[in-house]
């Protein structure tokens, strides 16, 4: 090899080492935080769930589970830590999350397609409704608030195309109408984000999902890629960020509390099993 090919080659790694070794030294490590929270509990899900996007709480430790691909609500019972019923409600798709409204349940697809189903024994009954979202907006949180409205949380784009945050947005059931307005935004300057050591909104926050906390009403929006948890007073301020364990969290999409502020979030499976962690904050 010629001398010159043999200079480019030692320049380019050279070049290679110092841009890593600034990376490393800039961006932030989960090795560097402090751990906020205790895992309580943990049920592996089987096959069927491998790809969980959303899970709601149903009462007496069942939790509903929705999964990526297959339009079907799967009744999961924490006690003995089995899938005991599954509800068809729509044909495969590109489901994202769940919750449950006055009796009846709503399902999010990431293109912004809402499916109610008022009674889960009717198969493939469910109504649909396309709201102005679609897939560049990717949709992956929705939640229940106490006034009767749901919330919708984009993972990419904000409605308007609009940047410097993320966008929440609501829908009322009632009308059927959605805000083109964001109901609260998590703006990419909070200070509350300097730890991350980074101004790349895919790293500052990317909703896989949100509830509302029974306690106080808060918004709890969690994140799958850079694993976290926000905590969002209802005007936007963002109260606490507990950084996640990846080791742990491997891909958190789905988040649900019981009345009395149980947490629960659950894993996709990337290494191993999808599982349901049962999660205390410190």
């Amino acid at each position: 090899m010629k001398k010159w090919a043999i200079g480019i080659i030692a320049l380019t790694l050279v070049l290679a080492g110092v841009i890593y070794t600034i990376y490393q030294l800039n961006d932030y490590d989960y090795d560097d935080a402090t751990k906020s929270y205790e895992i309580v509990n943990k049920w592996e899900l089987p096959e069927e769930l491998e790809e969980i996007s959303g899970i709601h709480w149903m009462g007496d430790e069942k939790i509903a589970c929705i999964q990526d691909e297959d339009g079907i609500i799967f009744i999961y019972d924490l006690s003995v830590s089995k899938i005991i019923q599954e509800y068809k409600f729509a044909g495969s798709g590109d489901y994202e999350a769940l919750t449950s409204l006055n009796g009846e349940f709503w399902v999010a697809e990431s293109n912004g397609e809402l499916f109610n189903i008022k009674n889960l024994e009717a198969q493939e009954n469910a109504e649909s409704i396309q709201l102005e979202f679609e897939y560049r907006n990717n949709i992956e949180g929705l939640a229940a608030n106490k006034d009767g409205d749901l919330w919708l949380a984009v993972k990419e784009k904000n409605l308007d195309n609009s940047g410097g945050y993320r966008g929440i947005y609501s829908f009322n059931p009632k009308t059927n109408k959605l805000n083109p307005a964001p109901v609260l935004k998590i703006q990419f300057d909070d200070p509350i984000f300097d730890v991350l050591k980074t101004n790349n909104p895919r790293i500052l926050i990317r909703p896989s999902d949100l509830s509302f906390s029974p306690l106080n009403n808060d918004v709890y929006v969690l994140d799958a890629e850079f694993q976290k948890l926000l905590i969002i007073d209802r005007s936007g301020k963002i109260k606490k960020m507990h950084l996640l364990d990846p080791e742990e969290f491997e891909q958190p999409e789905g988040i649900c509390f019981t009345p009395s502020g149980r947490m629960f979030i659950s894993n996709e499976s990337i290494s191993g099993a999808a599982s349901i962690l049962e999660v205390k904050l410190d």
